[in-house]
């Protein structure tokens, strides 16, 4: 990397905090805790760090780097970015999405913030980490600001019940239509059919939908309002996701341990009434 470049830009309290509040938000706290709150703090942390990262990038950009921080983020949030989008998840093992969400522009009256630290950095050289190597904290960060947004899977199992189930499901070797032919025929039968929406518009190219049975009996255990959304896969092959449901026991979410519990129980439960159904 180019010597000129100034490590503090990226060894600063202030980027390590916000880089690593950045990557808990969108790797746990979206999902134990989806709220207005954890919706915008990613936006919050990510407009005032990545004006820094691409400092230390480019240094020729200088306090420049947020009026190209704040290009690209309204592109990335606009609905212009889709095509790109499609074409990187296609290429890439590790897939993005994002909502198209004007209101999260709010954040860009923030970057007066960066603007001031990055044109004057000498102010916060007592906030440098001096054993930090700034080649490792660029790697890390160019992770983290790639994963930033959940795959899009995370918006088509999101359910209300108290037991949720993200990335919970199977694969069959049989077509869309037949498993819905067999679950039928072996008493499980949908009460309700659902579009899938996501990246703020209906999906209407996947041929998955959401499924929803208000009540689901398993060796005597009462499930309720159970979701599920079901895929047609090449192959005459189907993916079921299992999302979630109200189940009898009183699931706290700050109960991490007995949440983890309970997933893998349903979750077996659940995929082994499923499969007595072929």
């Amino acid at each position: 990397m180019n010597t000129n470049r100034n490590k503090n830009y990226i060894v600063n309290y202030i980027f390590i905090f916000g880089i690593l509040i950045l990557f808990l938000n969108d790797q746990i706290f979206k999902f134990e805790f989806s709220n207005y709150f954890t919706g915008k703090l990613s936006d919050v942390c990510g407009i005032i760090i990545f004006p820094f990262f691409l400092t230390y990038i480019f240094p020729k950009l200088k306090q420049n780097s947020v009026f190209a921080a704040a290009i690209i983020f309204s592109f990335w949030k606009s609905q212009y970015s889709q095509s790109l989008i499609n074409f990187y998840n296609e290429i890439s093992p590790i897939q993005t999405s994002r909502i198209i969400d004007y209101s999260d522009l709010f954040v860009l009256l923030l970057l007066p913030i960066p603007y001031y630290l990055i044109k004057n950095v000498h102010k916060i050289d007592f906030l440098t980490i001096k054993k930090l190597n700034p080649k490792f904290i660029f790697v890390i960060s160019l992770f983290i600001f790639i994963a930033e947004a959940p795959p899009p899977s995370h918006y088509f199992t999101m359910n209300n019940g108290n037991l949720q189930c993200y990335k919970c499901n199977m694969k069959v070797n049989h077509s869309k239509d037949y498993v819905l032919n067999k679950l039928k025929q072996n008493g499980i039968e949908f009460d309700t059919v659902r579009l899938i929406h996501y990246r703020s518009v209906i999906d209407s190219t996947s041929g998955g939908k959401k499924y929803i049975k208000n009540e689901l009996i398993i060796d005597n255990d009462t499930l309720r309002n159970i979701s599920f959304t079901i895929f047609p896969l090449k192959g005459n092959r189907t993916q079921i996701y299992f999302n979630g449901a109200d189940v009898s026991q009183d699931l706290r979410r700050d109960d991490f341990k007995l949440q983890r519990k309970m997933r893998k129980y349903y979750r077996k439960i659940v995929f082994d009434e499923i499969k007595r159904s072929f």
